[in-house]
């Protein structure tokens, strides 16, 4: 699906509807409908099929990797969010995953250059992803970021979210999570724990290596890696629009960006290694300044000497007002 530029736009499926009954008969029948799957032989034979959905311009509120209720996709589910026409881009929420129906493949998120967008969600709305999600931040401003569900399925693979300014505009982050929003995350046996690489960027208000809220607990051990290099658009004056700002957020909280300081690395304010009220079951890791360099998986992928960090605030092992049934560990410098 490729969308150059639109008036509005509700919804946006990389995969298929599932939803709708359908006839075959000028409607004096009415079937439902057994789905719409992407990338498979018959019913049982897996295919190659992968889904990509890619919106350069207009307004779209929601976009899906996956489908809406039912249609799986066997290799993977894409979405990518580019301003690349001219007509401005203006979207609301963007999943990795689909609505309500299961993907079995890997969920991943490509982003250009993009001003704002309120949500971003590396898994589904309310469903299953089979594979592994990977959740690159590039540029422009979120008022949260989660690399797990919204509202409530299960992850069969790893979470992984890099913060990397190497898009056209700075990066700015209400609040940054590792996990879901209301949706528990259990990390898989022989998988990767969640995990927050943040690179470069221009200010983010809070991190949390866990979820938000008492449904999003976390089984596992998430990790948070802070160390910077300068962003790409560490000079540019878009900064001035949400850094040093405070974003009320789609739940009524209010978050407060730290000031940036134009040709210098981003700013944090608080930084915890578990989650917003939400347990984590399992241990919690918090590394600040301790690489000497960092790999960039966007951009072109280069390598960077660490410049340093800069935390405004405080530096929690554990969560906010949520409890870590392991320990808590939190290493700074090398």
């Amino acid at each position: 699906v490729t969308i150059i530029g639109s008036f509005e736009i509700g919804n946006v499926f990389g995969g298929g509807n599932g939803k709708d009954k359908y006839t075959l008969d000028g409607g004096a029948t009415w079937k439902d409908n057994d789905g719409a799957d992407v990338g498979f032989k018959g019913s049982t034979e897996y295919g190659t099929g992968k889904a990509l959905a890619s919106v350069y311009g207009g307004t779209v509120h929601s976009i899906f990797g996956g489908s809406n209720t039912k249609g799986n996709i066997r290799v993977s589910a894409e979405i990518a969010i580019d301003k690349a026409s001219d007509c401005p881009l203006n979207v609301t929420e963007a999943y990795g995953g689909g609505n309500e129906a299961y993907l079995a493949g890997n969920a991943k998120i490509v982003l250009g250059c993009i001003d704002f967008l309120q949500e971003i969600y590396g898994g589904a709305k309310n469903a299953d992803v089979g594979g592994d999600i990977e959740l690159t931040i590039t540029s422009g401003h979120f008022d949260r970021v989660f690399g797990g569900n919204n509202l409530g399925g299960t992850i069969e693979g790893s979470i992984t979210v890099n913060i990397e300014e190497t898009g056209c505009n700075p990066i700015t982050i209400g609040e940054l999570y590792g996990c879901g929003n209301a949706a528990a995350y259990t990390t898989p046996s022989g998988k990767t724990d969640p995990t927050i690489n943040i690179k470069s960027f221009t200010s983010i208000g809070r991190v949390f290596g866990g979820g938000l809220g008492e449904g999003a607990v976390v089984t596992g051990n998430p990790t948070v890696n802070i160390n910077e290099v300068v962003g790409e658009n560490a000079s540019m004056t878009p900064t001035t629009v949400y850094a040093g700002t405070t974003r009320t957020l789609s739940d009524g909280t209010t978050v407060t960006l730290p000031d940036h300081t134009a040709g210098e690395i981003g700013a944090i304010g608080t930084v915890f290694g578990g989650g917003n009220a939400a347990i984590v079951k399992g241990n919690t890791y918090v590394n600040v300044g301790t690489e000497t360099t960092v790999t960039f998986v966007s951009g072109n992928k280069s390598t960077k000497d660490v410049v340093g960090v800069d935390i405004r605030g405080n530096v929690y092992g554990g969560g906010n007002a949520a409890d870590v049934t392991g320990s808590t560990n939190v290493v700074i410098g090398q």
